[in-house]
Order: structure tokens, then sequence, then C-alpha cells
């Protein structure tokens, strides 16, 4: 009997000590939520890294940081470096999700996060196509990197990154052409034929908006 009489308490002991787990995490991914929302909505580098040492530095935070600089600074080339060395490298990259739903983060009580820093959030994401194309023309010498990736991006079937690249295809075809050139054959032979026409700089691939 003895033995049943202590099992209660153990076992609400164990119940409330993970209920105050589940609540600190939410607690910590509301806190990352509003820290996000906060950098994408700076106005100015001297804000945005002051509100980057108060986020956490995850690879959603780094670009974060990076798109929300490139934005303010619209002809930062450092900045473009940044971002441009941040993309996912294939479609099997896990950091391709991110670039996804970077306005994706844990749900919060109404009370919790105030639109206010959400908002900017759900801008940025729906800007990175174009700050990627802004990117390019900054630092044409990562033109390979901006190519290889436009196979990755429309794996996104709401991307327009084919359509962004219409225009560095125009400033900078040499440089372009020459980034299609260095694909594998196979990637070359697919990009050419169902995502951009290089000669007339046309897109083929379209988003689904």
């Amino acid at each position: 009997m003895k033995g049943s009489w202590l099992v209660k308490p153990v076992v609400l002991l164990a119940a409330s000590l993970a209920l105050c787990a589940a609540s600190l995490a939410q607690e910590r991914g509301c806190l990352e939520t509003s820290a996000m929302g906060r950098m994408a909505s700076a106005n100015s580098p001297a804000t945005l890294n002051a509100r980057k040492q108060k986020a956490a530095d995850s690879y959603r935070a780094q670009v974060n940081f990076a798109a929300r600089m490139l934005e303010i600074e619209t002809q930062d080339k450092s900045a473009a470096e940044l971002l441009l060395n941040l993309i996912p490298k294939s479609i099997d990259d896990p950091r391709q999700q991110v670039w996804l739903e970077l306005d994706e983060l844990p749900q919060c009580p109404s009370d919790g996060v105030p639109d206010s820093d959400l908002k900017p959030l759900f801008r940025l994401q729906y800007h990175l196509p174009g700050l990627l194309e802004r990117a390019a023309l900054l630092a044409p010498d990562k033109m390979p990197d901006c190519v290889a990736y436009a196979y990755v991006s429309i794996q996104n079937p709401d991307s327009d990154y084919a359509v962004q690249m219409r225009k560095v295809c125009r400033a900078k075809h040499l440089e372009f052409v020459n980034a299609v050139d260095m694909l594998p054959p196979e990637d070359k032979k697919w990009f050419v034929e169902k995502i951009f026409n290089l000669s007339g700089c046309r897109t083929i691939a379209f988003s689904e908006q």
C-alpha cells in the first residue's frame, strides 16, 4: 500500500516538470519569434546590429539579418555577399526549408508577440527572391551560386526567383552565361530547357501565384 501511495506524488511531480519544460520552451520560442520580427523591422544598420545581439545565432537569424541589411544598405556589396554565402547549395540541403519558411516560427499566445513584430518578417519572406537578384548584381563574382540556386528555388511553386533573374541576365549577361556553363551537364540542360532561356533572358519557370 505504501508503495502505491507514493506513486501519485511522483507522477504529479513528473507531470509538473514536463509542463514547466514545455512552458519554458514556448517562452523561448516566443522570444525568438519576437527577436526575429524586430530584426526584420530595423531601419538602420546600427539598430539591426543591436537587435541581432539579442537574437539567437541560428541560421534563420543569419538569413534574416543579411536580408534586412541588404534592404537597408541597398548598394552594400558586403551585405550582398553575406546573403549569397547563406543560400542553400542543393535541394537536399536542410537549410532550404528556412528559405521557404523564414516566417514560420513557434506559435505564441495572442498577447505574446505583437502583430507589429511579425508583419515585417512576413514581408521579408516575400522579398527574398528580389533581394537575391539585387545581391547578384552587386556581387557578380558570386553568380555561379545564384544560378545554381535557381534549380533549388523552383522546388517551391510559389517562388518567382527565375523571374527575378531576368534583370541579372540582362545587366550581367556574360557573367550569367558563364555561370550557366559552369553547371554540370545535366543541370545545365535542365536550366536552359525548363528554367531560363539564355539568348532572350526569358523566364520559362513561373511561380504558381
